[in-house]
């Protein structure tokens, strides 16, 4: 089988990536059974080849965990799929979103508006975008859950909202009052060398991968996302840095 997968590989080079990618499938698939064929790339995608008689189940279990792009009469209004914010802070009334959606040759981002964001995340409360994305730490890239609500292919509306589970994922270090730092365009060990190198290994409590090139930092209470953020930056090239803060979303919450 062959998928395409919404995996962008992009500020490391190419064969770290693969290389990488070709670890976590070895690792997650090892209960199955499944032959990795090769993987490569096509126009930034990682692209995944594998055959076995679990191929069926890997392949569900990939598009779950890494997204695919194929065309949009595959895609189905109230179907969850994954998605990757992009190009974060160029609109004001709204997230674009990339769910690996293609009408004829070409890919086409869905939107998740701006009522909608405000409905989910901040109560319905009218804040603008910007803050928004500051507080709950969105940037380009960020690997989400969503619900597509909305697709009409001839008036190009295609409309996506996060899911409950997405939701959550956001909260979970807001309610706990951690910060956490968010990372798109770096590889697990890239971060640790990072974090060692800056001397901040210890302030991190766990190192969450949300795809490949995605993660977030939970630091230890007391600890603050924005004073790693500086420090590790230096170490990731052009890697993209976000931060989820508590505080931040409090003053959201208070805002009248």
């Amino acid at each position: 089988m062959l998928l395409k997968t919404l995996q962008q590989v992009y500020n490391v080079p190419p064969h770290s990536a693969i290389k990488a990618f070709e670890y976590i499938l070895r690792h997650e698939l090892s209960d199955l059974d499944v032959i990795i064929d090769s993987i490569s790339l096509e126009h930034r995608h990682l692209v995944v080849s594998f055959h076995g008689s679990d191929e069926t189940f890997a392949y569900r279990y990939l598009i779950k965990h890494f997204g695919r792009v194929t065309s949009a009469n595959d895609f189905s209004e109230g179907e969850i799929v994954l998605g990757r914010f992009s190009d974060v802070g160029n609109v004001k009334f709204g997230f674009f979103v990339d769910i690996g959606l293609l009408i004829g040759d070409s890919k086409f981002d869905a939107l998740y508006p701006l009522y909608e964001v405000r409905s989910q995340l901040v109560r319905g409360i009218k804040i603008p975008l910007m803050p928004i994305s500051r507080a709950f730490g969105i940037i380009s890239h960020l690997p989400l859950e969503f619900e597509l609500v909305e697709k009409k292919i001839l008036k190009r509306e295609i409309r996506v909202r996060l899911t409950q589970r997405s939701i959550n994922w956001f909260h979970s270090v807001i309610k706990r009052n951690l910060e956490a730092v968010i990372v798109c365009g770096a590889t697990r060990r890239m971060i640790k060398r990072a974090l060692i190198a800056s001397g901040h290994f210890n302030d991190i409590q766990e190192i969450e991968r949300l795809g490949l090139l995605e993660y977030r930092l939970i630091c230890k209470h007391g600890t603050h996302a924005t004073g790693i953020i500086p420090e590790i930056g230096k170490f990731l090239g052009n890697a993209l840095l976000g931060a989820q803060i508590p505080e931040r979303v409090s003053v959201l919450f208070n805002t009248s």
